[in-house]
């Protein structure tokens, strides 16, 4: 049987609720009204203190004054500062455990009021943070020139701290595991009888205040993709380092990454690529397909003038050359390494043999051409040792020289390939590892490799940029 709401608001506020609480807890979240909360905060504030020595049992002083103030200025205070540069934010709220146990017995009497005790009622209710973001919010908006959204890629969680939260949860915790991340769900599972029996009928009045502890932000990822070449045969793609020790001063990753931290102001970041290239390698062609994750970037707004300043940075460094640097959404990461393995590249390789040049033109005619690798000698000790069929769709051979130069003779092969094939092995054979290899089409044990590049990686990705 309905009770009036005025009434059943009074016997709350007798109990020790703030008027807020009274009335978010008379209320179905899809008819909450903000102007309600704020004229019931309003009435509150102005007339003399029920229990004034005690906060409220409901948000222990989330909604009261003067800690419902200093929040809101905390919140803009580091809005303000922190140099973040999106437009909107969001608010998320650690809450102690105990408000929401505290709420869900609120609840309950609430629906014994209205209609006698039945364990399956519905106890839907506004919970604390949506009622305090929805008051707050207009403060902090005018504040701080941000919107609030709740699908902005800025969060700004809020921590809190009460003294009392182990002592309240552990009438609960002797027959329930009581956790936060499913306490919401657990309380809704919960025989009501249960929980009145070890909690009480309504939650106790208490000294202790609940305390701000901690604001802090954290933005969604930015994704930045680009081409890059690389001109040094002594520069890795990412930074060397064995047993903690560098052993190269600098990598492709670094020299791209540093002027995009500096720029963003971040202090993460993930870098990868459309595969990767041997330290001695050089990347020449249209570059290497790549992307960096901006990790918590506090700026985010790359216009198309800013991309060009952030190349010309990065093409300070003659080791690297970055093109095509644009942004892009993290779903089109996926294109980066989807069908890695079926990718074409193009390599061209100089190599050498002793004594005189042998047919090239078998080289020129055996494809395309079915090959099988095992893992390579040189990084057994960090890959499984296995082996991989795979794909020499095209090779073209060209002598370099005319005659013999110290006791060799020397030739280039351009070699289209399926991506993952080891190219240096397929010249050598890696002691019969690599099958068929140069030196066994060729019938000469004496074909080695002196130097390699990579002409082509046949993806059109990212899109190309109009200079």
């Amino acid at each position: 049987m309905d009770q009036n709401v005025e009434e059943i608001q009074q016997k709350l506020l007798k109990f020790g609720c703030c008027r807020v609480c009274a009335v978010r807890h008379l209320t179905k979240p899809s008819t909450i009204n903000v102007k309600t909360l704020i004229a019931a905060s309003e009435q509150d504030h102005n007339e003399p203190k029920r229990l004034k020595n005690n906060p409220c049992i409901a948000c222990l002083g989330l909604f009261q004054n003067p800690q419902y103030d200093n929040i809101i200025n905390k919140i803009i205070s580091y809005l303000k500062t922190s140099d973040y540069d999106s437009d909107t934010f969001n608010l998320a709220f650690n809450l102690p455990m105990c408000t929401i146990i505290r709420g869900h017995s609120i609840a309950l009497y609430v629906s014994k009021l209205r209609i006698s005790f039945n364990p399956t009622f519905p106890t839907a209710f506004v919970c604390a943070k949506d009622a305090w973001k929805l008051m707050a919010e207009d403060a902090i908006v005018k504040a701080t020139g941000k919107r609030f959204d709740v699908h902005s890629p800025l969060l700004v969680t809020v921590g809190f701290h009460y003294n009392d939260t182990k002592d309240e949860c552990d009438c609960l915790n002797a027959i329930i595991k009581l956790s936060n991340k499913n306490l919401q769900n657990i309380l809704s599972q919960m025989d009501n009888k249960d929980f009145v029996s070890q909690y009480g009928e309504m939650p106790a009045i208490t000294e202790s205040t609940i305390e701000f502890k901690s604001v802090e932000a954290r933005h969604e990822s930015v994704y930045i993709a680009g081409r890059y070449n690389k001109w040094s045969r002594t520069l890795s793609q990412t930074p060397w380092i064995v047993d903690q020790e560098r052993r190269l001063e600098s990598s492709v990753e670094e020299i791209i990454s540093e002027p995009l931290k500096k720029h963003a102001l971040v202090d993460e970041f993930r870098f990868s690529s459309s595969g990767r290239e041997d330290i001695d390698v050089r990347m020449l062609g249209r570059g290497r397909p790549f992307a960096i994750e901006l990790v918590n970037p506090k700026r985010t707004k790359f216009s198309y003038e800013v991309m060009r300043e952030i190349e010309n940075e990065i093409n300070i460094d003659p080791q690297v050359t970055v093109k095509h640097l644009q942004g892009i959404n993290k779903s089109q990461l996926k294109e980066l390494k989807s069908g890695e393995e079926f990718k074409i590249k193009v390599y061209e390789a100089l190599c050498y043999v002793e004594g005189e040049l042998p047919d090239l033109d078998k080289l020129n005619k055996c494809t395309p051409l079915e090959i099988s690798q095992f893992t390579p000698i040189r990084v057994l000790h960090r890959r499984a040792n296995m082996s991989r069929p795979r794909t020499i769709h095209s090779m073209k051979a060209t002598a370099t020289k005319v005659g013999i130069d110290n006791g060799c003779s020397f030739f280039n092969v351009i070699v289209s390939t399926q991506a993952g094939t080891y190219i240096k092995e397929f010249v050598h054979g890696d002691l019969g590892r690599t099958n068929p290899c140069l030196r066994t089409i060729l019938g000469n044990n004496t074909v080695d490799i002196l130097a390699l590049d990579v002409l082509d990686i046949e993806i059109d990705w990212p899109t190309p940029v109009k200079y």
